[in-house]
């Protein structure tokens, strides 16, 4: 204590412990500056989990989280410095069982549109990116369901564009239709030369085809006229309708109303005009 104005005089002691804290936490329980320096081992000062650690509340409950972590799986964030047995460890830890993938057709889809070589290809692929049952089953689910699609989407298609080329050729061919299936079937029996199974695989592969049709019509056409095949009362096709409606829009007994023979040809107009419009579609 000064003699002169009755105070105590702090010694350098007494200033430094009262600005520096021994501990590095403030009042409150938050840390200070330098508190790594004073409680965190020098190897593992760089650790992030350090720069979130605030105070000493909030470490405390890192501590008691992972005390209740301990039991509970967890999965390391890989790096690039994961081994071959890294990776094993790692997906299996996600679900990964180790056994080789299988990759099988299902029973709904059609063995045409399944390739065993595409499912080997995927079995492989499956087993080198070690996936686990559940992601093997999402992904053979939607690419199957794609597939399947597809194959729906075609017939669909195909099905559609075939009933646009039959309703084509019944316009072009009208009342004739069936007779000209007579002459296809006729080249049919000419080209398969009289082999039963030969010909059943023909007709079950393009039977229904109209351009298969339509094909082998004209080729029976040629056999017809050469005597070759037999002789078939065949019905005029609306082409032939139209021939004969212009020979008599072309005729003075059409455009002369005085004409001997005018009510004839006019009433043969109104039938070849009726056949034309009614075209009986085959069974």
């Amino acid at each position: 204590m000064s003699e002169m104005d009755g105070t105590t005089e702090a010694t350098t002691e007494q200033v430094a412990t009262e600005t520096t804290p021994s501990n590095c936490m403030d009042a409150e329980g938050n840390f200070t500056e330098g508190w790594k320096d004073k409680y965190v081992p020098e190897n593992l000062r760089g650790e992030e989990i350090f720069n979130r650690t605030k105070s000493m509340q909030g470490a405390m409950s890192m501590l008691s989280n992972f005390d209740k972590m301990k039991g509970a799986d967890t999965m390391t964030k890989p790096s690039d410095k994961y081994t071959d047995d890294d990776w094993d460890a790692y997906h299996k830890a996600g679900g990964w069982t180790g056994e080789d993938a299988k990759f099988e057709r299902p029973e709904d889809m059609p063995e045409e549109v399944w390739s065993d070589e595409r499912a080997t290809k995927f079995a492989g692929l499956f087993n080198q990116l070690r996936l686990n049952p559940t992601q093997i089953s999402g992904i053979m689910e939607a690419y199957n369901a794609d597939v399947m699609q597809e194959v729906t989407d075609y017939n669909n298609n195909s099905e559609t564009y075939t009933a646009q080329l039959k309703a084509d050729l019944l316009s072009e061919w009208g009342n004739a239709y069936t007779q000209k299936e007579h002459l296809a079937n006729f080249a049919i029996e000419k080209g398969t030369k009289g082999d039963a199974d030969f010909k059943d695989r023909i007709l079950q592969k393009f039977g229904n085809d109209p351009d298969f049709i339509k094909y082998n019509a004209n080729i029976g056409g040629d056999f017809s006229g050469s005597g070759q095949a037999p002789n078939i009362n065949q019905a005029p096709t609306p082409k032939d309708i139209d021939a004969q409606i212009q020979v008599i829009n072309n005729s003075d007994a059409f455009s002369q109303p005085l004409h001997p023979e005018h009510k004839q040809t006019m009433a043969t107009l109104a039938r070849l005009y009726k056949e034309k419009a009614i075209v009986r579609v085959p069974a």
